[in-house]
């Protein structure tokens, strides 16, 4: 390998080593998700964008595919257009300050401590224990030890995939705030979208099943939910053999709100209180169904990935957009949800 390309390899692996160790910075200067999808438009894939790819293909062990690329979810950016205001036009340059984003649903699970799983290439089975194996005393040393066989069985997970459309023109993907928004736009969105599929997803029209519709989780119930019934759901967790660190409340504002104002008992201070429930942490979330509280074991919850990243396609076939120098693309994501212990999961619904 000739010095230019070997270096070329090192600022590869050094962005990719940024990201991996959780220090990853803007790298607008570097990896530019605007500028792969212009060269995927003219057919191609090169510089920088293209060494990144191909150090991510050798690295998961997936082939790099100029046509359909992986591009790592850390990496991920979103480019609009800058002939409609609302959709990037406040974003040319014309000393512009930083966008503001929407306000959006609050991305909580991964902070409640969920397991994620990335990087699988085909459908999943979770082996989980299902019946404990038994442990005996020996009366004396010449008692025979009685056999005891745990019981497994498995939860199958296929990949559910979300996918979103994107169209952006050349002129704003030279924008210097271009790459840092779009960015974020698409990480808020997705976020929001895994959280909801966490949380709440319905198992039909594509979606993963969320944990408030996992068969077996627990109940409690939400009529004039008091201390009592808070206590009884994190009670009914560690029944479960859910252990207190990591189980957490996620409920919504007007749950919050609600709790927030009602008191324990009289004068001893309100249900939610200094962001905890029950003396266990609590979060709130708009993705979280309406008038519901939930109590789990969040490391019991697994968020499993497909792919080594978000899969991008161009459509080189648009002759509209073509004319007016836009690129059409498509983002892919595939994840699916299991609970491996549906009991260590309470939802009090319907709180009043």
């Amino acid at each position: 390998m000739d010095l230019m390309s070997l270096a070329a390899v090192r600022r590869a692996k050094a962005a990719l080593d940024l990201v991996q160790t959780g220090n990853a910075k803007p790298l607008s200067g570097q990896f530019s998700f605007a500028r792969m999808l212009q060269s995927m438009s003219h057919g191609g894939l090169d510089g920088f964008e293209r060494e990144t790819l191909e150090e991510v293909g050798r690295r998961s062990g997936k082939p790099f595919d100029v046509v359909r690329p992986y591009v790592p979810f850390e990496l991920l950016a979103r480019d609009l257009t800058t002939d409609v205001a609302s959709a990037g036009g406040y974003l040319v340059d014309t000393s512009t300050m930083a966008a503001q984003d929407i306000l959006r649903a609050y991305s909580v699970v991964g902070g409640l401590g969920i397991s994620v799983t990335a990087g699988l290439s085909a459908n999943a089975e979770m082996p989980r224990t299902t019946t404990k194996g038994t442990a005996y005393w020996l009366t004396n040393e010449a008692t025979d030890t009685t056999e005891s066989t745990p019981a497994l069985s498995m939860i199958a997970n296929t990949p559910k995939t979300a996918g979103a459309f994107l169209e952006f023109s050349r002129n704003f993907s030279r924008q210097p705030q271009a790459e840092g928004y779009v960015r974020r736009e698409l990480l808020g969105t997705v976020g929001e979208a895994v959280d909801a599929a966490v949380l709440s997803g319905t198992g039909t029209a594509g979606q993963p099943t969320g944990i408030v519709n996992v068969p077996g989780i627990g109940t409690t119930t939400g009529t004039s939910l008091a201390q009592a019934g808070v206590v009884e759901m994190k009670r009914k967790v560690s029944a479960a053999n859910g252990p207190d660190n990591g189980t957490a409340f996620v409920g919504t504002p007007a749950v919050r709100e609600l709790l927030e104002k009602r008191e324990r008992a009289t004068g001893l201070g309100f249900i939610w209180d200094n962001d905890k429930v029950a003396s266990r942490p609590a979060a709130v979330s708009t993705s979280t169904p309406t008038a519901t509280l939930i109590c789990a074991h969040w490391p019991s919850i697994h968020l499993l990935m497909w792919g080594a990243g978000f899969q991008f396609e161009v459509n080189p076939y648009d002759s509209t957009g073509f004319k007016m120098g836009k690129i059409q693309a498509r983002v892919l994501v595939s994840v699916d949800v299991a609970a491996t212990y549906p009991a260590t999961i309470v939802v009090a619904s319907s709180i009043t």
